[in-house]
């Protein structure tokens, strides 16, 4: 198997089926709010919730299932390593496209009724037209989701439950790249005001998002360098 372009491909036919799918929802759902409720704000906004949980289960399963794979057929580590970031960098601004392509059309969907769009939390765009700003927020999200999910993987496949002391680490990557693109509440089930003090703006939010990536790249190599195959493989 070529890699990473089989795999990659993989992922971006498979990421744009599942959107294609999960745009139809959400324009069900914004339809039915429109009909049956109060329809005030952009819900593009709060669907990217589940989309970035989707980036770093992507990060898991690129280490978790494709690492012990491609050793095992012959591939050095320091191979699967280079090829992974390769991966990682392209995946993450190809679904920063997608949910741009969702928000224009959203905005289409807004003004052809006459429905009122409006954002509910800071951001770096303040508009659905704005697609660089856009494109650059959740490149930078998704950069770091993705990163975070193959940090945290290999050191549960290395090192079994003591991955958990991974996982404060992942959090703290996500929460700071997150906060630089307005984003102070990333995480599930969490109701106060959690992540760093910082300004928005496209540069640092491209510094965040570039440092948060090289980090979670070292450290992951770091990692799997000489990470021993599992008996099961």
């Amino acid at each position: 198997m070529r890699f990473p372009s089989r795999l990659l491909c993989a992922n971006m036919w498979v990421a744009g089926f599942a959107w294609l799918a999960y745009f139809v929802v959400i324009t069900l759902v914004t339809v039915g709010i429109a009909v049956w409720g109060d329809l005030d704000e952009s819900v593009w906004e709060k669907a990217v919730q589940l989309t970035r949980w989707y980036a770093l289960f992507a990060g898991v399963a690129l280490v978790t299932e494709f690492l012990p794979l491609f050793i095992a057929h012959g591939q050095s580590r320091r191979q699967f390593g280079f090829q992974a970031a390769v991966t990682l960098a392209i995946f993450a601004p190809f679904l920063s496209v997608l949910l741009v392509i969702s928000f224009l059309l959203e905005s289409v969907l807004y003004g052809v009724t006459g429905w009122t769009w409006a954002l509910d939390h800071a951001h770096l765009f303040t508009a659905p037209t704005q697609v660089p700003l856009i494109f650059v927020e959740y490149t930078v999200m998704f950069l770091a989701w993705l990163v975070t999910g193959a940090f945290v993987s290999a050191a549960f496949y290395r090192w079994q439950g003591g991955g958990l002391l991974a996982v404060p680490v992942g959090i703290v990557m996500i929460l700071f790249a997150q906060s630089a693109i307005g984003d102070k509440m990333p995480l599930p089930f969490i109701t106060f005001k959690l992540g760093f003090d910082l300004q928005e703006s496209v540069g640092l939010a491209l510094t965040a998002g570039l440092a948060t990536f090289a980090v979670g790249l070292g450290l992951t190599w770091l990692i799997i360098r000489d990470v021993p195959l599992r008996n099961n493989v």
